[in-house]
Formats: structure tokens, C-alpha cells, sequence
């Protein structure tokens, strides 16, 4: 008896479903349309404490052994935290006055859209702290019963920890826009409709995303070694670290922009007409 093969879950009839190839172009439209008052706000909200954070922040001492680097990291985080911290949130205030100034009907300011910004914020940091306690704890209760078994099930359910966590990140993508873009303050609210418009397209978000992040990364890489490289060459040790931090920083800020679009134009995709 042949098995029959299994299909790529769907959203269910009368839902939308997520076309990529048409958030991108939504997109660079949204972008193009806005780029004096989006690029207002991702200097002083993505590009400015990526600057701080990249200045600020000490590297660990190069040439440690694994264990030492790790504790080196450790030391670092636990003395910084604050600045990490603060970064976030900024970054996170950011991207919610960029929602609000391309979804709002009455064309507001850069002013308003960071007033309602600034609003949505306690909101945003409520959802987050639930959805990232309720992935840690999910991701326990998956490893500690493989942890049991030897090193080759912990790294089983390390490998199902990990898809478990890609699979409620995906669900909870939309939270953001949905705060931003809806008005809504109360953060479980935001959570499930997140998790009601990504229903039957969390693979191709999570999918989608992934790509986005890959491709950054690798402009990240190129955009940073190879100027820093010419930068070392020419002016020193300090002279590279200085370059790379500029340059990586503006690369992350670029990519806090376009994905804070891409979202926006997915969440439109997605969210109930009428």
C-alpha cells in the first residue's frame, strides 16, 4: 500500500496566504514612498545604538580557549547588560514608530508616530518577555527528557528544542505590527492575533525571514571584512576596528529597516479585510 505524500500545511479556506514575492515588492514601495521620514527614524533609532553598542561594549580578548572566551562573554554581558538593554528597547521603539508612520491612515508626523510608538512600547516588552518565557520553558521540558538518555538524545533534543522555538517564533512574528498597526494595548491579545493571521503560513514567514537574515549576514560579512581589511592596512589595528564597527553597524540598521517593512507588508497581507 502506497503512503500518500504529505502536503505543506495551508491556511485554512478563507484565509490569506503569504506570498513573499509580494511583501518584498510592498516592501521597497513602502520604503521608496517614505524614505525621508523612515530614514529619520532608523538613524536615530537603529543606526545610533548600534554605534553606541558596537563604541561602548568591549570584545572579548582574542586568542581564549573555548571555555575561557565563554566566560570572557559572560563577564562582558553581566557588566554591559544595561547598555544591551537599552539598545533593545530603542530598537524596539523604532520599529513600532515605523509601523505606525506607514500604516496610519491620517498621515501622521514623525512626532506622532513616535508618540504612539512610545505607547505600544510596554505592550511590546509584555509580549515579548511572555512569548520568550514560554519558548524557554517549552524548550526545557523538550531537552530534559533526551538529556536523560546520553549525549547523542540531548543533541536530539537540542535539534527538536531549537525547530520548536523557529516554529512559535514564526506564530508570533505579527505581534508588532499588530500592536502598531491595530492599536491594540493588551499583549496577549497581540499574541493571539499574531498567532490567528500566521496560521497555515508559519513556514513560509519563518522560510522567508530566514533568507532575509541569511543574505544579511553574508552582506554583513563582506561589508565589514573587506573595508576593514584596506582600513588596517592603512591606518592600524584601531583604525579596522573603527571601520568595521561604522559598517556593520549601518549594515544592521539597514537590515532593522527592511525587515521592519517586510513585516509591516506581510502583517497587511495576512490581516482580516474588512
Amino acid at each position: 500500500m502506497s503512503v500518500p505524500p504529505v502536503k505543506p500545511s495551508s491556511p485554512p479556506p478563507g484565509m490569506p496566504r503569504f506570498d513573499a514575492g509580494a511583501a518584498w515588492t510592498s516592501a521597497v514601495a513602502i520604503i521608496k514612498a517614505n524614505r525621508e521620514l523612515l530614514t529619520v527614524i532608523a538613524g536615530l533609532f537603529f543606526l545610533l545604538p548600534q554605534l553606541v553598542i558596537a563604541f561602548l561594549i568591549p570584545e572579548p580578548p582574542a586568542g581564549l580557549e573555548e571555555d575561557a572566551q565563554a566566560e570572557a562573554i559572560l563577564a562582558i554581558l553581566s557588566s554591559w547588560w544595561p547598555v544591551w538593554l537599552i539598545g533593545l528597547i530603542a530598537i524596539g521603539m523604532g520599529m513600532l514608530a515605523m509601523i505606525v508612520l506607514i500604516t496610519g491612515r491620517d498621515r501622521p508626523t514623525v512626532g506622532e508616530a513616535l508618540q504612539r510608538g512610545l505607547k505600544a512600547l510596554p505592550s511590546l516588552i509584555a509580549a515579548q518577555l511572555v512569548v520568550v518565557a514560554g519558548v524557554g520553558l517549552g524548550m526545557l521540558l523538550i531537552m530534559v527528557p533526551f538529556s536523560l538518555g546520553g549525549q547523542a538524545l540531548a543533541g536530539v533534543g537540542l535539534i527538536g528544542a531549537l525547530v520548536f522555538a523557529a516554529w512559535i517564533y514564526a506564530r508570533t512574528l505579527l505581534i508588532a505590527p499588530v500592536l502598531a498597526g491595530e492599536g491594540l494595548r493588551n499583549p496577549f491579545e497581540a499574541i493571539m492575533k499574531s498567532w490567528q493571521m500566521s496560521r497555515g503560513n508559519a513556514g513560509r514567514l519563518l522560510g522567508f525571514f530566514l533568507l532575509l537574515l541569511l543574505a544579511n549576514t553574508v552582506i554583513y560579512l563582506v561589508a565589514t571584512s573587506i573595508p576593514a581589511a584596506i582600513a588596517i592596512v592603512l591606518g592600524g589595528q584601531l583604525a579596522g576596528k573603527i571601520v568595521s564597527a561604522v559598517m556593520g553597524s549601518l549594515i544592521a540598521a539597514i537590515f532593522s529597516l527592511i525587515s521592519t517593512a517586510v513585516l509591516t507588508a506581510a502583517w497587511a497581507q495576512l490581516k482580516p479585510k474588512g
